[in-house]
């Protein structure tokens, strides 16, 4: 068969070669149409992967590329934890949605388990992307696009927040330790003041004073003191001392 006779046997099957493509794209169209649409959300994080708690900006730049890749992993691991997503749940007020609600819910179900469930479901359908750079992408699907975009943009700031809190959490708990070793130390203070204050003021009466006279007069070392050239005083305290 020459290249003739084979234009010619494709012009006499012409209209089944286009039947044929006319059903598949009606195919194509009327599954396409009767298929559930899909919306996908993303919102994309910038991480910084310098260590802030290095005081050396040299230090900071000198993080190695392994270093880089562990803290943009344990970044992804933080973002799709259970944590951030019990979180979306709340911050979202998923378990208020009629239509969530009869997806998840169970006749012997109670609030904490339906937001459990409503969480780990979330973990499952969202996906976290990374490459060579420090942004993370984060895309959840949905047949809604309004709730894509918000539970997209819901693990972002939920993830925001988590990240803050774990900084923050350690210095107000250190925060806290020093203020009860301060209260501690300063009542021990007061303690100490009010006990010097009541010698003081025990030591400066008259019978007190007339006492201590008394025993330092009957004092063997003072007699033996006061043997020698010298006077007895009386102190700042108006107590008496030997001189």
């Amino acid at each position: 068969m020459n290249f003739r006779q084979f234009l010619l046997a494709l012009r006499a099957r012409f209209k089944i070669f286009a039947t044929i493509l006319v059903v598949a794209v009606v195919a194509a169209a009327a599954v396409s149409l009767l298929m559930p649409r899909t919306y996908n959300a993303t919102a994309s994080l910038l991480v910084d992967a310098k260590d802030q708690q290095l005081l050396n900006n040299n230090q900071r730049l000198a993080l190695q590329p392994q270093e880089r890749l562990n803290y943009l992993q344990t970044q992804i691991d933080i973002l799709t934890s259970g944590k951030v997503a019990h979180k979306v749940v709340q911050d979202l007020k998923l378990a208020d949605n009629p239509a969530l609600r009869a997806s998840f819910a169970r006749e012997d179900d109670t609030p904490g388990a339906l937001e459990e469930r409503m969480a780990d479901s979330l973990v499952k359908r969202l996906k976290v992307e990374t490459s060579q750079s420090n942004v993370i992408r984060v895309s959840y699907p949905s047949a809604s696009p309004d709730l894509s975009a918000n539970i997209a943009n819901g693990f972002a700031k939920a993830y925001l927040d988590t990240t803050l809190a774990l900084r923050v959490e350690p210095t107000k708990q250190a925060a806290t330790w020093f203020d009860e070793q301060l209260k501690s130390l300063r009542g021990n203070l007061e303690q100490a003041q009010a006990k010097l204050a009541t010698f003081q003021q025990l030591v400066t009466t008259p019978t007190v004073k007339e006492h201590l006279a008394s025993s330092l007069q009957n004092n063997p070392i003072c007699a033996l003191l006061t043997a020698r050239p010298g006077k007895q005083s009386q102190g700042q305290n108006g107590g008496f001392v030997c001189v």
